[in-house]
This record gives C-alpha cells, sequence and structure tokens, in this order.
C-alpha cells in the first residue's frame, strides 16, 4: 500500500515565523493537519490546513500550496493502495491554492488555508475521489506532496451502510523473564497516562478516566496484598457509578436500597449476584486482552521486583545489572481503570502470553499448549476479577492450523477471530465480503462453528503512523474513505466489517479516539457489538472463502524445533523442583509459557537472553534447598553420632526431601539408621542424626545428597562429610586410667586392714608358743582370763573375715569396662561424663557435630 507518511497535527495558529532551526531528518516539508468535513455532501464546504516547513538548507520564496482531485471516483480498493505510488495516474483537476508570501529561511515553517465549496468541484455520486495538496516555490518546483482521499455523499439520500465492529487489543509482548524480573521498563512506561496501553484503555472506555491515584488505598482495592491464588474483587458499585457510558448507577443504587426487603421477604433466592453493567452509550468494543500482559502489570502493581537495564547483555555476564523497583502505583491505577472499563463491554482472551501454539503441538508440547489457556484464564480472575468470554478464540496472528483448531475448539471456543489469510477470499469475489464465515466442524466446537475474520485493509489504514506532525489527520482520512469504499460497493445483502488493529497497535490519542467516534458519526457507518454478529442462513450463503488455511511462511517462522528444545530442558529442571514442593503447585509454568510466546519468533537474541535468566533463577531455586556443609567429623571410640543440617531457603514454598547418606568406604565406616525424608517449611533448617560405626581407624569419606520422593539427586553434587575414626583415642584411655584410679583407691585400704589382721594373729601366736599356755603346749586348762583372751581373739577374727570375703570371678570396674559399655560409672561423674564412658552405642562425634539442642532439632 503506497500512502504518504504522515505525522502527529498541531492545533491550528496564526501565521508566524518560528526562530530558524535545522530541521529534523524526517520532517515533511508539506503537513496536512486537518480535513473537514469527515464526510463531504453537496452543500459543504471542503477546507484543508495545515503547514508549510523549509527543510532546505536555503531560504524559499514565493511558496504555493495548491489542491489537484480527480472529478472521477475510484472504482475499489485496489485502485485506492495504488494512489500515490511512483508513475501511478496524476489527478489534474485543479483546486483552490494558497499564496505564502512571507521568504521561509530554512528550519521555518508558516501555515495555509485551502477552502472551496464542493458544487465548485463538480463531483458525481457517492464515492471516494483522489485528492493530493502539493507545494511549489516560486520556480515551479514542487517542495512537498501529500496524497489523501476525498469522501463524498452527494445529497446524502441514498448513502450506502455497513455495520462494524471493533476489537480494541490490550497487549504487549511478554514483559518479564521470572517472575520477578522484568526485561526492560517499557510496561511501566505504557501504563502511564501518555502510555501505550493507558491511551487504547482511555480511548476505548469513550469517557474521562483519571490516572490520579488519589487518596485511595489502591492495594486494598484491587485486592493485591491478598493471596496471590485467590482471584481479586471486582469493581465496586461506588468504582463504577457515573463514570462510564450506561453504568447504570441509579438502578444499582436503588436494587442496593432494596436488597434488604427482598431478603426479608424471602424473594432474593438466587438472585444474589447482580447483573455485569453493559454499556449503553457510544461504540460498543470488544475488548481483545492477553492474560501475560494482565499479569504482568498485576505483578508491577502489587509488589517489589527487579527491572533489568540491559537484558541481552545476560548470556555474557554472570550476574546481570538489576534495578530493584517499588510496586508501581501507575499500574495500581491503570488495573483499577481497566477493571471498571472492561466490565461494560466483551471480553475477549488469548492464551497466556500469546504462545507459538501450532509450533508447540508440531513439536509433541501438547501439555504446554493446554496450560497456556488455563494459566490465562487463571491470570484474567487475578487481574480483572471476570472472565474473558470462553466462546471467542483469538489465535496468534489470527492463524490456526487444524491442529490449533482442535485444540482451541476443545477448550470451548466455537467463535474464532481469523486474519484474511486464514480464510481468504475466492479470486473471482471482487468486492469486501461479510466477516463471519462458516468453519468445518470439528470435536468439541459445537454445531456452527464460525469465523469472524477482520478486514486486513481496515487493520493497514490503523497501523498508519499518528505519531508525528499531521498523521492523524490523513489516517482519519483514510480511514473514513476505506469504510466509505466499503460500503458503495455493490455486493449486495447486510454486510459487517470487523475492524481488529494489530496486537501492538500504538495509535496518537486523537486517531483511537477519532476511529470510533467516526465509527457512530460517518453516516455509511454502523457500529455492532462482535457477540451480536451471526452467519447468513444457509441458504445466503456465498461460497466466497476458501478453506482454513496456514501460510507456509507463517509455518517456516514459528519456533523451531531447536529453541523450543532448548525450553524443555529447563522445563526438566523445573519438573525437578515441582517434585519436592509440598503444595501441588507449578510456579515456573508461567515463565515457561512466556518462553514459548510468538513474539520470540522475530526476537532471537532476546529470547536467548530470557531463557538464560529463567534457568539461573530454577537452578537458584533448586539450591536453595541444601545440605550446610559442616567440619570434619571425629570419631572418639568406634561408634558415634554425627548431624547434618538441612536447609530450605525459599520463601514462599515448603518442600519435602529425601536425604541419602553413604559411606565412601562400608568396610570402614558403616552408617546407621536415621531419618531418611522430612518436610522443612518456607525459610526454616532442620537436623538430621546419623549414627557412625568405625571397624578400622583412619579417614574415610561420608557423601550426603538430597533426593525427591522418585529418588532423583536434586542437586548435581553430593556433600562431602570426612569422618577420622582414631579407635581408642585419648579420651578412652583418659577415661580408662581415672577408672583404674578409682579402682585402687577403692581396694588400698581392705589391703592394708587384711595385712594388719595377719600381722597381729602371727605375734599372738608366737607369744603363746614363748610361753607354753597354747594347746600344743600340754592339756592344762586355761586360766579365765585366757578363756577371755582366746574369745575377743576369734571375735577379732570373724570381723576381720567378714571384711575381707572372697574375690568375685571378675573385678566391678575392669579397665575394659568403659569401652565395652558393661561397667557402671563413678557415683560423682556427671549424666554426660556418664554417658561417655558408657558409650553403649551412643559416643558423641567430635568435631563440628550439631548439638541435639541445635536449630531444627
Amino acid at each position: 500500500m503506497a500512502l504518504a507518511t504522515a505525522l502527529l497535527p498541531f492545533p491550528a495558529m496564526s501565521v508566524q515565523a518560528p526562530a530558524p532551526s535545522e530541521p529534523a531528518e524526517d520532517t515533511e516539508p508539506l503537513v496536512v493537519e486537518r480535513i473537514t468535513p469527515d464526510a463531504l455532501d453537496e452543500d459543504a464546504t471542503l477546507r484543508v490546513s495545515g503547514e508549510v516547513v523549509n527543510t532546505t538548507s536555503d531560504s524559499l520564496r514565493d511558496v504555493t500550496v495548491r489542491m489537484r482531485y480527480s472529478s472521477h471516483p475510484f472504482t475499489d480498493r485496489a485502485a485506492m493502495d495504488a494512489f500515490g505510488s511512483d508513475g501511478d495516474w496524476q489527478p489534474d483537476a485543479p483546486g483552490p491554492d494558497d499564496e505564502i508570501t512571507a521568504e521561509l529561511p530554512p528550519g521555518t515553517s508558516q501555515t495555509y488555508t485551502l477552502s472551496v465549496p464542493a458544487e465548485d468541484l463538480n463531483l458525481g455520486s457517492y464515492g471516494v475521489y483522489p485528492l493530493v495538496v502539493e507545494a511549489v516555490d516560486g520556480d515551479g518546483r514542487v517542495i512537498g506532496t501529500q496524497y489523501t482521499f476525498l469522501p463524498y455523499v452527494g445529497d446524502g439520500e441514498d448513502t450506502p451502510s455497513v455495520d462494524i465492529a471493533w476489537v480494541w487489543p490490550l497487549m504487549a509482548a511478554p514483559q518479564r523473564a521470572d517472575d520477578d524480573t522484568f526485561l526492560g521498563d517499557g510496561l511501566a512506561a505504557s501504563v502511564t497516562e501518555d502510555g501505550r496501553l493507558a491511551r487504547l484503555l482511555a480511548a476505548g472506555a469513550q469517557a474521562p478516566l483519571s490516572f490520579d491515584p488519589g487518596d485511595e488505598d489502591l492495594v486494598e482495592l484491587l485486592g493485591l496484598d491478598a493471596d496471590p491464588s485467590e482471584s481479586p474483587d471486582g469493581a465496586t458499585d461506588e468504582e463504577t457509578a457515573g463514570t462510564l457510558p450506561g453504568d447504570g448507577a441509579s438502578e444499582e443504587d436503588d436494587a442496593e436500597e432494596d436488597g434488604g426487603d427482598a431478603e426479608e421477604d424471602g424473594a432474593g433466592d438466587g438472585a444474589s449476584e447482580e447483573p455485569a453493567p453493559v454499556r449503553t452509550e457510544g461504540v460498543p468494543v470488544t475488548w481483545a486482552v492477553d492474560p501475560g500482559t494482565l499479569d504482568d502489570v498485576l505483578r508491577m502493581a502489587a509488589e517489589e521486583h527487579n527491572v533489568l537495564t540491559d537484558p541481552l547483555a545476560v548470556p555474557a555476564e554472570a550476574d546481570p545489572v538489576r534495578e530493584a523497583a517499588e510496586a508501581n502505583p501507575a499500574a495500581q491505577v491503570w488495573l483499577r481503570e481497566a477493571r471498571r472499563v472492561l466490565a461494560m463491554d466483551t471480553v475477549v482472551a488469548t492464551p497466556y502470553a500469546s504462545p507459538d501454539l501450532a509450533s508447540l503441538l508440531r513439536n509433541e508440547m501438547d501439555g504446554d499448549a493446554r496450560a497456556s489457556v488455563g494459566i490465562g484464564r487463571e491470570a484474567m480472575e487475578r487481574a480483572l476479577g471476570m472472565p474473558a468470554d470462553e466462546r471467542f478464540a483469538l489465535p496468534a496472528g489470527g492463524l490456526m492450523d487444524e491442529a490449533v483448531y482442535g485444540l482451541l475448539a476443545e477448550q470451548g471456543a466455537d467463535r474464532f477471530l481469523l486474519s484474511e489469510d486464514a480464510l481468504p477470499t475466492a479470486s473471482w469475489f471482487r468486492t469486501t465480503p461479510t466477516a463471519p464465515a462458516p468453519l468445518p466442524a470439528v470435536e468439541g466446537a459445537g454445531e456452527d462453528p464460525v469465523a469472524l475474520v477482520a478486514d486486513e485493509g481496515i487493520t493497514d489504514v490503523l497501523s498508519l503512523p499518528t505519531d508525528t506532525p499531521g498523521g492523524t489527520a490523513l489516517a482519519m482520512q483514510r480511514f473514513a474513505a476505506e469504510t466509505a469504499m466499503i460500503a458503495g460497493e455493490n455486493a449486495g445483502g447486510d454486510r459487517v466489517v470487523v475492524a481488529s488493529p494489530e496486537p501492538g497497535w500504538d495509535p496518537s490519542r486523537e486517531f483511537a479516539e477519532g476511529v470510533l467516534a467516526a465509527s457512530e458519526d460517518l453516516p455509511w457507518l454502523s457500529p455492532e457489538r462482535l457477540e451480536d454478529i451471526e452467519l447468513p442462513a444457509a441458504e445466503d450463503r456465498e461460497d466466497i472463502r476458501g478453506r482454513l488455511t496456514y501460510p507456509e511462511e507463517v509455518a517456516e517462522s514459528e519456533l523451531g524445533s531447536t529453541y523450543l528444545g532448548l525450553v524443555e530442558d529447563v522445563s526438566r529442571d523445573v519438573r525437578m523442583f515441582n517434585s519436592v514442593l509440598v503444595e501441588d503447585s507449578d510456579p515456573f509454568r508461567p515463565a515457561l509459557v512466556r518462553l514459548e510466546s510468538v513474539h520470540w519468533r522475530e526476537e532471537e537474541a532476546l529470547a536467548g537472553a530470557t531463557r538464560a535468566l529463567v534457568t539461573e533463577k530454577v537452578d537458584q531455586s533448586l539450591a536453595d534447598v541444601r545440605i550446610i556443609p559442616g567440619e570434619d567429623v571425629t570419631l572418639a571410640s568406634r561408634t558415634g553420632i554425627t548431624g547434618i543440617l538441612v536447609a530450605n531457603d525459599l520463601e514462599d514454598q515448603a518442600v519435602y526431601v529425601h536425604l541419602s547418606v553413604y559411606s565412601e568406604n562400608a568396610e570402614r565406616l558403616s552408617i546407621g539408621e536415621y531419618n531418611t525424608h522430612f518436610e522443612i517449611a518456607p525459610g526454616a533448617k532442620t537436623t538430621v542424626y546419623v549414627p557412625l560405626s568405625a571397624r578400622i581407624n583412619g579417614r574415610t569419606v561420608v557423601h550426603a545428597s538430597l533426593h525427591n520422593s522418585a529418588g532423583e539427586p536434586i542437586n548435581s553434587q553430593a556433600v562431602q562429610l570426612p569422618v577420622n575414626a582414631t579407635g581408642l583415642g585419648t579420651q578412652a584411655l583418659l577415661i580408662s586410667g581415672v577408672g583404674a584410679l578409682i579402682l585402687i583407691a577403692a581396694l588400698a585400704p581392705r589391703a592394708l586392714r587384711k595385712w594388719v589382721v595377719r600381722r597381729t594373729r602371727a605375734a599372738a601366736e608366737t607369744e603363746q608358743a614363748a610361753a607354753g599356755t597354747g594347746p600344743a603346749q600340754g592339756g592344762d586348762a586355761p586360766e579365765p582370763g585366757d578363756a577371755a583372751r582366746g574369745a575377743q581373739e576369734t571375735g577379732e577374727g570373724a570381723a576381720a573375715a567378714s571384711e575381707d570375703p572372697a574375690p568375685p570371678a571378675s573385678p566391678p570396674h575392669s579397665a575394659d569396662s568403659a569401652e565395652s559399655g558393661n561397667g557402671s560409672a563413678d557415683a560423682d561423674a556427671s549424666p554426660r561424663e556418664g554417658g561417655a564412658e558408657s558409650g553403649n552405642d551412643t559416643t558423641t562425634a567430635t568435631g563440628d557435630a550439631p548439638s541435639p539442642r541445635g536449630e531444627g532439632a
């Protein structure tokens, strides 16, 4: 389509020469700022105004702005597309002119106005006529030219008409890698009052919106402080009352006042849900949203997040530059207004982040394709507090093959918003067909699946540049001419066209508001609701569209199997991470779906950087479930216990893990029974006590690793715990020595008493033998004193015998008892010392083993 480039209009002003300056390289020397009226009739006056800019390096003199036109209308839309191209015919009917007598130094400008009554143009009947505005200097050289169009309705009595239904986009490319990392600050700028998404929202609302946060607690109002798994509340009555067309505030208030009486009377059963507000004024629009975009705005509005300063530097940098950003007030306000506005109209949604469904299905990634639909529905509820109309499907680019068609039908859709490339018009059909067209039956699509085909010409017109001087005026004129041409075609029967801008549509505010107003004001247009469009009766249908088509060049541009294979690698790590989560959740699924978006078809470098960021985040999350290494362990005896500290550094998820501990040399050091699986709360730690038993002195390495319930290791490397077994070491020798001393101290007094008794008895016997009074000396009876003395000696001998019993088979405090654990500790030993001495499989390992009273026990 060959059209003149145009820029943003400036308001009309008095003639003045600004200070000389160097013009911008893209400055048009001739700017058309305004053409009135939009629809010229036989009684109106045509006016064209704008300015001439000297973009040369020399002064201009005797400049004239003039109009040329043709009294013959275009015959078809193709002729309009070709108008203005090099070598094409030029209209030769002269119109009015305006001479600029003041000199134009370089970089200066001068305004002009051209005016002519319609009757002087001698136009024929209804149609679209070519119009040229050009500026020439005093030597007749053309300085600048603008090609535009002149819709004419004549007397207005037999003006044809066509219905128009609007699909109004609120979409953007994926803005995040992982959930906390934004790829730039473009989305933050887009939701400000002058940003792209804010302009589209305000224009589609067709009513004043407030982008001032005011004194409201937006976090509480939007439910941003609630559990993210819960859908936020929708707009309140107070928020919607009196702000949008057709809000019905008074009726809602009355119903609210009467609600109590209805409940008391028992008449309110089943009527607790209030009907959604419906637009009753302005042009109806159907909002086409990407739930991924809404989710990005919600995340930016709700919490702190990171913003990358240069995402393309990620693959080359170990630590990409991130800037911390607070919760965004502009995003909060945008969400508030979006909830109010979108509740008035029909909302249709793409799957989450507009994934490349055709490529996913072709590469046997059906699960990801289906997940994108479910995740999108959840995101809609979170962001807007309302669902999209699930009868409508909006495949990426308006294109789908049979596999995508079946998938979307399976999800409940029976009305598909498609482009003309998906259902091309038959070559023999010369006019614009009506938008609805039948689709072949497919399982799950209902009885009469229908395609609503967007008009390609209108889409192209809406994509005209409007961000430079004059662009809005020329684009508006082309929109009026394009729709007038469609209406004037002799196609027969009622027709409806669907106007659907590109997903990244970025019009000026004046153009976005202007095309909606024109849909109601232009005499040949009649606004229609998209959901009210129906297929013509079977007998009235013409076979004017081909079969469902998926262009070959589009298939070649799909995300390739190599790229999707790399995404699958990330997905495997994500599945490993999910396998240790206590809750049945999949926190990285939105990030994976964002990696599969059609937006990456033309952004290979950025796609790779984004994938690297997601991989880094998944790896970090897996590393956050970890074993904290301790110092080397020394066994003071042949058995002992060591503690292994396991941490869950994740902030939001509890994990359930299995601990595996094994000895590098089981013959040297064996592992006893321990708690192998356990749950750890977010941000918590726990200690697992592992019994060790050394058969041979020396150093042995113990390996500890974490696994999921299927036995798969969640970290690539196990933690090594060196264990040094010393057998009967210094501590054991000390304990044995203390035991020996105690034994000696207990037996020495008894041995001394026995020695004294024996020496006393021997001395007595010697004395008796020397005196000749003993029994061996004769049979004389002893003296009474001797008898008494003998009785006393007999008693002492009995006492000595009672104090010196026969020794047992084994001593109660042998030196081996401390090691064997069969003896008892000294009565004065502390409980900890007694345990160490008894050592019955509970000898504590020295080193850095955590105490039983340590963290997480």
